[in-house]
């Protein structure tokens, strides 16, 4: 097909990597909205699922739920991070991102969207060896955050009023730190003065953590940026 022809050439340009990317994460915000939520792998990229939570609060019980991420064996061994590994409780059901489903919100073959995504993660895997910071955004779930060796999921606010139906709930636990908003992602300072975006593929200015010397991009990730017919901004 010629979609297909036009991703093997120029995956570089393709325009629509986004548009993939929010069919992917369109798909892990369904499995676990569910009302008996399903924990869903991103091959190469971790696993999402719902955790069941209590706190006491004037004397009574309050559940809410919370979004739990574990980060892949692979990104936390090519940033050098421990990998704490949550475990998913054995009794919720887990899949992994269904590129023939996922296809059915894009207008694009099964084929495509598969190779989309394993390219995308393939430029996330070289930013990261190359040391650089990045962002990981998956439309209406949350921001993968990586700043050197610590690494956050935020979540989005609107996702967490889906699973928890009250603002006083989100307030509540982004006041106790139980989640962490994606709005705070935007603050969270780099020792570059910038992070590498994705799936959007450029690069956002954010507070520099340290006084360094100006650093420009590596040369091979400048390359690589360029290859992907973006420049940092």
């Amino acid at each position: 097909k010629l979609a297909d022809l036009e991703l093997d050439v120029s995956f570089p340009c393709f325009p629509d990597v986004v548009t993939i990317w929010s069919g992917v994460s369109k798909y892990v915000r369904q499995q676990l909205l569910k009302e008996e939520p399903q924990a869903v792998t991103i091959t190469g990229l971790g696993t999402f699922h719902i955790k069941s939570c209590h706190f006491f609060e004037n004397g009574k019980m309050i559940t809410f739920q919370r979004p739990v991420f574990s980060l892949s064996r692979t990104v936390a061994q090519i940033r050098e991070v421990q990998h704490a590994s949550v475990p998913v409780p054995e009794e919720i059901n887990k899949v992994s991102v269904s590129y023939k489903k996922t296809h059915l919100n894009v207008p694009y073959s099964e084929k495509v969207v598969q190779h989309c995504v394993q390219e995308t993660l393939d430029f996330f895997y070289f930013i990261l060896k190359k040391k650089e910071d990045a962002d990981f955004i998956l439309k209406d779930v949350g921001t993968l955050a990586i700043r050197g060796t610590e690494v956050t999921m935020a979540f989005c606010e609107d996702f967490l009023l889906s699973l928890n139906k009250s603002t006083d709930m989100i307030e509540k636990l982004l006041t106790k730190k139980w989640v962490i908003s994606d709005k705070e992602v935007t603050l969270f300072p780099s020792r570059f003065g910038r992070v590498h975006r994705f799936p959007q593929f450029d690069i956002r200015v954010v507070p520099r953590r340290v006084s360094l010397p100006d650093e420009e991009t590596s040369s091979d990730v400048k390359s690589g940026l360029s290859s992907m017919g973006k420049k940092g901004n």
